[in-house]
Formats: structure tokens, C-alpha cells, sequence
């Protein structure tokens, strides 16, 4: 495991739709000032704009919601908190439909996702991206079915104790 340290982001949003443009050019400006591979800029900021906008319905109130990025040598891990304590659920979606693809497309690029709750009413969606090429290590276990998410009991593991500056 690499001893490096984490670079980090957080960002605090406003709960309207043009927050996740706000939130797709932030993520693609930290990754692009971490020298971050130009695909896992795409995919975050696709996973990004999804998780923001369900954050948005969810909320559909002046609470706001929060974007992280932790950015380690193995993953990218993206957080998206907001204060609707439901679980997200993937939903089937026609041929003709022009929504609920959401999260079978964060499911798709992330090697794996789920939620947890934060108090006193709320939620963070977390995705881990991989940084290196797909055939680089095999593919962890899933922590979730991403037709039934289940709370994990704390969010996934944090980087170790080392400060950024």
C-alpha cells in the first residue's frame, strides 16, 4: 500500500440544478491540478453529476449538499451527503425513459459504492473509482447490491492519520 498522502476536497453546494454543473467543473479542476488521468476525470465527473443531482432531488430545499474527493494512489473516493435520510435506489428504466439510469451508471464505473447515514437526518452516497488501468488487481467484493443497497456500518475505510497541507 502507498504511503502518500491523500489529496482532498470538500465543497458545500446549494441545492439547485446549477449546482451540478458547479460541482462536475470543481471535481474536473481538482482532479486536472492532481494530474489525474484524463479517464478517471471522465468518470468521476459523470459520477459526480449523478450523485449531485439525486442529492438535489432528495433535499429539494435550501439544506445544500456536500462534495468530497479523496484521491489516493489506488481510488478515487467521491462522497455526496445531503439531509434525506432515505437509501438511494437504483429504478428500471425504459428504452424511451429519460431518467433512472443514475446509479446503474455509478455502479458501472466505480468498483464499488454505497451510503451511510449521518445525524441527525441525513446521508452521504460514497463511490470508489479506480486510478490504474481495470486489469491492474482483481476486483474487490462488492459491498453492495446495487439493486438493494444495504447501510454499511460506517463509511469506507479513511486514509491513515497523515495531515495534508
Amino acid at each position: 500500500m502507498s504511503r502518500s498522502r491523500p489529496r482532498l476536497s470538500l465543497l458545500t453546494l446549494d441545492s439547485t440544478p446549477e449546482s451540478v454543473a458547479g460541482a462536475r467543473r470543481h471535481t474536473a479542476l481538482a482532479l486536472h491540478c492532481w494530474h489525474a488521468r484524463v479517464e478517471l476525470s471522465d468518470a468521476a465527473r459523470l459520477v459526480v453529476s449523478e450523485l449531485a443531482t439525486n442529492a438535489i432531488r432528495a433535499c429539494g430545499g435550501p439544506g445544500g449538499f456536500t462534495l468530497s474527493l479523496a484521491l489516493r494512489d489506488e481510488h478515487l473516493l467521491v462522497q455526496v451527503g445531503d439531509q434525506d435520510p432515505r437509501p438511494p435506489r437504483p429504478r428500471e428504466a425504459g428504452s424511451d425513459a429519460t431518467g433512472g439510469r443514475g446509479l446503474h451508471l455509478v455502479d458501472e464505473l466505480s468498483s464499488r459504492w454505497g451510503y451511510y447515514r449521518t445525524p441527525p437526518n441525513g446521508k452521504v452516497v460514497w463511490a470508489e473509482l479506480p486510478t490504474g488501468p481495470e486489469d491492474t488487481a482483481p476486483a474487490p467484493t462488492p459491498l453492495v447490491d446495487a439493486r438493494q443497497p444495504r447501510v454499511p456500518t460506517s463509511p469506507p475505510p479513511a486514509p491513515p492519520a497523515d495531515r495534508c497541507r
